[in-house]
């Protein structure tokens, strides 16, 4: 029952969106006819409508490589990150308007001023009004592209999910969407039939039935901002005490009762080991730790591949310990992608205490996988590789490319070949033994 600032809440709501819906149409033709005129020769670029972090480092490595390219949010996350970090968002541009109008407004607005949208699964501004079928088609008749990239929750439809480890992982830390598939799946396979271009990334096997490159993650981060780790300690768990770091978002989702475990077994094995848990932190203090304080970080051991805190320990020339078991997911990427260099450890809540332990009695070997962590971040998900990656991706939408379905292979992929090897002692991400 609804009590009654429930209820002038949601009247209010349903009577901005009926407004909304007699202004809508007209509004749109005047808009899509003047934004289809004011396309520009060389594309505008619009990361959104996600406040994800990755929508602003996109944002300024195509920038920073001579393309007009902004982030524009709904918000930002400003628990971890400054504002600063983002460029537009509709409550700044449309201050006075309530959020439905907000949406609406920023829809339009960006129609006009951009040409080629990143977006997630979401949608655009409009993806989370009950306007959201007809996004595609006002992109389409207003002359943009459009790329889709998951960042997660935005497109795991859980009963699509092959991992059910990756599923027990979601409902311990995120169970909501599991009673939403149906609305998600609508999502996922809308922008799957009507995007230029989807780029999954190591989601692509959970239901997607499509991507347009295959890459392990579509994750980029400016690696000048995360610098080798300056502590170069010798402690090998006897002679000194080494440091793991572990940054759950969602413990279970991370895995991180394993990596607990793991570390109490240790120490009570008579390593000197201590872990470092790092949550609701700004990335500020993140950079400092990894930095200063951490050895090791164990970034999770349940979701098959590796997220952005990866690369941000790879960044800082840290041993990186991910889930990279499943080779259902990841042989393809090995396969025909660059991901057979990448220096991530493989582990699993198994077998996380053996990994770390020869990890922590060999400050060598710390070392060198560090050094290849920064090595592949640079190469493969630096501004650098932002730039190229995401310009093949604009030429692919405005059929320059004919295909990217080779980009990356080892074999044939001109830009694998000309960044060259990267040296490191493992073996489809297993320690030797």
């Amino acid at each position: 029952m609804l009590n009654g600032s429930s209820f002038l809440r949601r009247f209010k709501k349903l009577l901005a969106y009926i407004i909304i819906s007699v202004i809508i149409l007209p509004m749109a033709a005047v808009v899509l006819l003047i934004a289809r005129r004011s396309s520009s020769s060389v594309p505008r670029l619009v990361w959104g409508e996600a406040p994800i972090i990755s929508n602003p480092i996109w944002a300024r490595a195509l920038r920073d490589g001579g393309h007009v390219s902004q982030s524009y949010t709904d918000g930002y996350c400003y628990s971890i990150n400054d504002r600063a970090d983002y460029d537009q968002t509709i409550q700044e541009r449309f201050p006075h308007c309530n959020l439905e109008f907000q949406r609406l407004f920023g829809f339009f607005d960006a129609l006009l001023n951009y040409d080629v949208f990143f977006i997630s699964f979401n949608g655009f501004f409009l993806g989370h009004t009950p306007f959201w079928r007809l996004e595609s088609y006002f992109f389409r008749l207003a002359g943009k592209k459009v790329v889709v990239m998951p960042f997660g929750l935005d497109a795991y439809v859980y009963r699509r999910v092959r991992s059910m480890g990756l599923m027990q992982g979601l409902m311990m830390s995120i169970p909501l969407p599991s009673r939403q598939q149906r609305k998600l799946q609508k999502k996922v396979d809308y922008w799957c039939d009507n995007a230029n271009a989807v780029i999954a990334g190591i989601m692509g096997p959970d239901g997607f039935g499509r991507w347009d490159v295959l890459v392990p993650s579509v994750i980029n981060i400016n690696e000048r901002e995360w610098t080798a780790s300056c502590r170069l300690s010798n402690a090998d768990g006897t002679n000194g005490t080494v440091y793991v770091a572990h940054a759950p978002n969602h413990r279970g989702f991370k895995g991180s009762e394993f990596v607990i475990e793991a570390i109490r077994q240790l120490q009570e094995e008579g390593l000197k080991v201590e872990l470092i848990l790092i949550e609701k932190k700004p990335n500020a203090e993140v950079k400092r730790i990894f930095n200063q304080d951490a050895d090791i970080l164990v970034e999770q051991l349940v979701c098959p591949g590796h997220g952005l805190n990866a690369l941000e320990g790879m960044a800082s020339a840290l041993p990186v310990v991910c889930n990279l078991e499943d080779d259902n997911y990841l042989m393809p990427m090995r396969r025909w992608s660059y991901f057979e260099q990448c220096p991530l450890v493989s582990a699993s809540p198994e077998s996380v205490k053996s990994v770390l332990r020869k990890l922590i009695v060999s400050p060598s070997l710390r070392k060198d996988l560090g050094a290849a962590g920064r090595e592949y971040v640079e190469k493969y998900h630096g501004i650098s590789a932002a730039q190229f990656f995401y310009g093949k991706v604009i030429d692919y939408v405005y059929g320059r490319e004919e295909t990217l379905s080779a980009l990356f292979h080892p074999l044939l992929s001109a830009r694998v070949l000309e960044l060259g090897r990267i040296d490191h002692p493992l073996k489809s991400s297993r320690l030797p033994d």
